[in-house]
């Protein structure tokens, strides 16, 4: 028996919720943006955070990343989610927005490993030439690791349309779930 529009969007933010504690197939989701050319740029991001009401995610990002620059010209992103053992794939389209909260930026900043922290005291932007992979730790090794740096960014997406489709039922199951002024609409889609 196949599930009903709202136990989908139930199973969603139950499966976004656990992706930001436990690794699981949508904690790292890829993001997409579009240049200032029109060009789609797309990458892997981990999700650090999620809220089903309103539907927000959050994760980070060094703000002189390229991404930042194409998400503060074009808010308008999409995130791509695929759970391989279910076979569901589940995309996310929103608009993001860089986070000025501060205790919130130092919360997230206090859950990550030392060595990603580390990765924001590099002198040398993301994306920038090296000479050698080893020049990329070359003077953050010794940085103080207790509050995020500058360009420690933390980047906000407030969802507004989701679509899942599930590959494992057969037929196969397509939904889509718009936000309205009221809530979420959700329908039937063809696969």
């Amino acid at each position: 028996m196949a599930l009903s529009l709202d136990a989908h969007l139930q199973a969603i933010w139950q499966k976004l919720t656990h992706a930001v504690s436990t690794r699981s197939p949508f904690t790292l989701m890829q993001l997409a943006s579009v240049t200032g050319n029109a060009q789609p740029k797309l990458r892997t991001i981990v999700l650090r955070d999620f809220s089903p009401a309103p539907a927000s995610l959050l994760f980070t990002t060094d703000a002189r990343s390229a991404k930042v620059q194409e998400m503060r010209a074009n808010p308008h992103v999409s995130l791509l989610g695929w759970d391989a053992e279910n076979s569901l794939q589940l995309r996310l389209e929103g608009e993001a927005c860089r986070v000025d909260e501060r205790e919130l930026c130092h919360a997230i900043w206090q859950t990550l490993r030392p060595s990603a922290q580390q990765l924001f005291h590099s002198p040398d932007s993301p994306g920038t030439i090296l000479d050698a992979p080893e020049a990329a730790c070359a003077g953050h090794a010794s940085a103080s690791l207790t509050d995020p740096p500058e360009n420690f960014a933390l980047i906000r997406i407030i969802v507004k349309r989701i679509e899942l489709l599930d590959v494992s039922a057969d037929p196969h199951q397509r939904c889509e779930f718009l936000l309205q002024a009221h809530g979420w609409a959700g329908r039937w889609l063809a696969p």
